[in-house]
């Protein structure tokens, strides 16, 4: 019994990851439409390619983590988790992990990178981030959004641009978050 209730709470899951990703479409072609953005959420064939477009070895790159190990990993062992891919005219611009914490009464937003070869996405990449987990949180009646172990230099830019408040652990920023309106 408790193992077909997790079958249908991944359906659920997986059927608001979706609807999300469709309305945020929608809102992105409305809102940019000189930008050619697309969201699609990262499957198998998905992952492997982010491994082309963020490789892991890259010195120049301002993160250490692996999309493609973290995709196998949590994203398909883990029903509460969502990775999704923002391309703008058909290149991978960014790529952003999330959770979605019923029992904590949020969405959050784990992980996060911009492929600097994409500039349209600088700035507008985190906006896309937190809007989906917004909406994600809208969607499933949950209460908050939080940005997770966010960038020390973007942590006024989170409070400023999208009005996250800070939760810290000493003087550590373990997240920003947003409650989201009733």
């Amino acid at each position: 019994m408790a193992e077909e209730e997790q079958r249908d709470d991944k359906g659920i899951l997986r059927e608001a990851c979706l609807a999300t990703l469709a309305a945020m479409n929608e809102m992105l072609a409305d809102e940019y439409p000189d930008l050619d953005l697309q969201l699609a959420m990262v499957g198998v064939q998905e992952a492997k390619q982010l491994r082309k477009v963020f490789v892991p070895s890259d010195q120049e790159r301002m993160v250490d983590w692996d999309w493609e190990q973290l995709f196998h990993k949590r994203v398909k062992r883990d029903r509460t988790a969502w990775m999704f891919l923002v391309s703008v005219e058909q290149t991978h611009g960014a790529v952003c992990y999330g959770t979605i914490g019923v029992d904590d009464d949020c969405v959050s937003v784990e992980r996060l990178e911009r492929n600097t070869e994409v500039p349209q996405l600088k700035g507008l990449a985190a906006l896309i981030a937190v809007q989906y987990a917004a909406a994600l949180a809208t969607y499933l009646a949950l209460g908050e959004v939080r940005v997770c172990d966010p960038d020390p230099a973007l942590v006024t830019f989170y409070e400023q641009n999208f009005g996250l408040t800070r939760h810290s652990k000493g003087k550590e920023v373990t997240y920003r978050s947003k409650k989201m309106l009733p």
